[in-house]
């Protein structure tokens, strides 16, 4: 051969590997951010013969993953970050590339079809240093990968003196006419967020598109649901996804990260391609670190999978029989307030009302177990006795079939005559001419293993109606113990369905409240600051089971109650969000929903549980006649689940 001939040769191979890196990386891209086509790489020997790869997140799920896997470097997660970090000694550099041809971002006349970011590793570097070393590896990517044609944008973030920041970076940039963008005005140019992934947990199991409640009667643990509509309930699934928006708080939200299941929102089927092609396969959907990736598998890898993620079995407190007349919410009645007495929700009222005073909770009252077991023994008490010896042979058509026995029973029995006596006696007292809620307080429910958010049912009750009517609101609260999706969350989870039992809170109902809303409030681990999350709407329009589309005020409040992020506007009304008179309440709002945090946290604490919780309260704001806005705080729970949804 000719020593033409052969360079030749040389440059046939060359231009055809790389023709098979740009057909290969192709397979490869998935969608960061919910809206952002993206490829996922690290380069390696950074400070001698520097190469990059792009790889496969489908194969390996990390940068020191696929170092392991893949290039055979037989190192710790630990060795890698350092060898990443430290300017010196740097081995690798983690990145990511954007794809942006299919909607090229133009500034000053030119056109960018890709865009790189370098992952953040807590670097060591001086401003310098890290923009060479990022104005490297664009240079390395282009000549590696020829479908990056050009120039690219380099990401960055707008934290202020952050390394990977606008600000510390765009100097050095500028030199060598590179422009750089933020994530978020990436994701707005790709119209915004296509999907939001609200609870992050691998999913494993059977992909089923839900279109009406027929379909959801065959649904099992073992699937994964794509719901057109949001379902006012969920059944326990392996992955949750809705093609309408849901709110970080609802109870579809809160009940996924009590079962620690996936729970996705997306706009439509065709925002995610993959989920669609999918239908109907056990698939693996993995949406860590802002990674979107769905890959098929067996069926026997779903069954190990399953059986090394059960859910841990709920123990509850068993429920005293030892009270029944009406008890008082209030430091006076102390020893009557337990969660075995009077349930949790209850019980959680008795604690945020002590704390705060009657300024920010208004008094309430509560009917305790004995009530609601006496009442059982006229009939129902057979009944549930029955079908929990029967349950695991029947099928779910029969299993509903049985609840509705059980619920027929409860509803037709008459609750005792001293304890309506001794309710409608302080309801005449206390809340004559006025409306109040009768709401559920079981013993398994409100707790912080074991939310149960939205199980149970809540009824209204004018003081003016008779003692028949009250009798028909309580059987109807008494029931609901046993909707059939209340029994199967209390199944999934282990609970034995003996010991459960329901109490009532008996509180004010707010009529024409000016808004409703719900709080998070999360603790950081390592620095014990915690963040405030709050999601609100006006008037009576729910926050926790938000009607189809809508989207309520979703911010942080910080210090002095200053609104410090905003992650939502409400498409129906403003409540804090531009409202300058009803905002004064912030400051309040912060400060009363970390003292009930608190107090709930250190509860937990003296019973022997150290574990990081959040808190899930519920407010509402009122409006009085003179124009006068007050805050007042309803419910209050602790989230087993203590990290911030996005």
């Amino acid at each position: 051969m000719s020593k033409s001939t052969y360079y030749v040769v040389i440059l046939v191979l060359c231009f055809s590997q790389i023709r098979l890196q740009a057909q290969e990386i192709s397979k490869y891209k998935f969608l960061a951010y919910g809206a952002l086509p993206a490829w996922t790489g690290v380069a390696v020997d950074w400070n001698s013969t520097a190469k990059v790869y792009i790889y496969d997140p489908k194969v390996t799920r990390g940068h020191a993953e696929f170092v392991n896997k893949k290039l055979g470097r037989t190192i710790t997660f630990k060795q890698f970050k350092a060898l990443v970090s430290t300017s010196k000694t740097r081995e690798y550099l983690p990145f990511f590339v954007y794809d942006l041809s299919t909607k090229p971002y133009v500034i000053k006349g030119q056109k960018y079809t890709y865009a790189v970011r370098v992952e953040d590793y807590s670097y060591d570097d001086t401003p310098a240093l890290m923009a060479n070393d990022i104005i490297k590896l664009t240079k390395l990517i282009s000549t590696t990968y020829k479908q990056f044609k050009g120039k690219p944008l380099v990401v960055v973030n707008t934290k202020e003196k952050h390394i990977l920041s606008q600000q510390v970076l765009e100097p050095f940039f500028k030199k060598q006419q590179l422009n750089t963008i933020a994530p978020m005005t990436l994701i707005k140019h790709f119209d915004g967020f296509k999907m939001e992934v609200l609870n992050e947990v691998v999913a494993v199991g059977r992909l089923v598109y839900v279109k009406n409640e027929k379909d959801m009667t065959t649904l099992t643990p073992q699937d994964i649901a794509i719901f057109e509509h949001i379902p006012e309930r969920v059944p326990p699934l392996a992955g949750i996804i809705t093609l309408e928006p849901q709110t970080p708080l609802s109870h579809i939200n809160l009940l996924a990260k009590n079962r620690k299941t996936l729970n996705i929102s997306l706009t439509s089927l065709s925002a995610w391609p993959e989920l669609k092609a999918n239908i109907g396969s056990i698939v693996e959907i993995n949406p860590k670190f802002q990674k979107l990736i769905i890959k098929t598998v067996t069926a026997d890898y779903a069954t190990k999978f399953r059986e090394k993620n059960q859910p841990q079995k709920v123990n509850i407190p068993s429920p005293e029989l030892t009270f029944e007349s009406t008890i008082p919410l209030n430091k006076h009645f102390k020893q009557y307030q337990k969660v075995s007495l009077i349930g949790a929700k209850a019980n959680n009222y008795a604690l945020i009302h002590e704390l705060l005073g009657e300024e920010y909770v208004l008094p309430a009252y509560a009917i305790g177990f004995k009530p609601y077991m006496d009442l059982l023994t006229q009939g129902a008490d057979k009944e549930i006795n029955f079908f929990l010896s029967k349950k695991h042979t029947l099928n779910k058509s029969e299993k509903q079939k049985a609840l509705a026995r059980i619920r027929s029973v409860i509803t037709k029995s008459t609750p005792s005559v001293a304890m309506l006596e001794s309710l409608h006696g302080i309801l005449n007292k206390y809340y004559a001419g006025k409306k109040v809620k009768l709401r559920s307080s079981t013993n398994c429910e409100d707790l912080p293993q074991f939310n149960g958010a939205g199980l149970y049912t809540s009824k209204g009750f004018n003081v003016a109606d008779n003692d028949k009517v009250l009798a028909e609101k309580i059987t109807k609260v008494y029931a609901s113990l046993w909707n059939d999706e209340a029994f199967e969350e209390r199944e999934y989870f282990g609970i034995d369905h003996k010991k459960v039992a329901m109490a009532i809170l008996v509180s004010p109902a707010f009529v024409d409240e000016y808004a409703n809303g719900v709080i998070l409030v999360t603790p950081h681990e390592k620095s014990g600051n915690v963040d405030v999350l709050v999601n609100t709407q006006p008037c009576e329009n729910e926050v926790a089971n938000p009607k189809k589309n809508d989207k309520p005020e979703a911010f942080l409040v910080g210090q002095n109650g200053v609104v410090s992020s905003i992650k939502g506007r409400s498409n129906i009304g403003k409540v804090f969000l531009d409202n300058e008179q009803v905002a004064t309440l912030l400051k309040v709002l912060r400060i009363n929903a970390i003292k009930v945090h608190q107090a709930l946290i250190n509860r937990q604490k003296q019973s022997g549980d150290n574990q990081l919780y959040s808190t899930d309260i519920e407010f509402k704001v009122v409006k009085n006649a003179d124009g006068q806005y007050f805050l007042y705080f309803k419910q209050a729970r602790l989230l087993r689940n203590h990290i911030l949804p996005e």
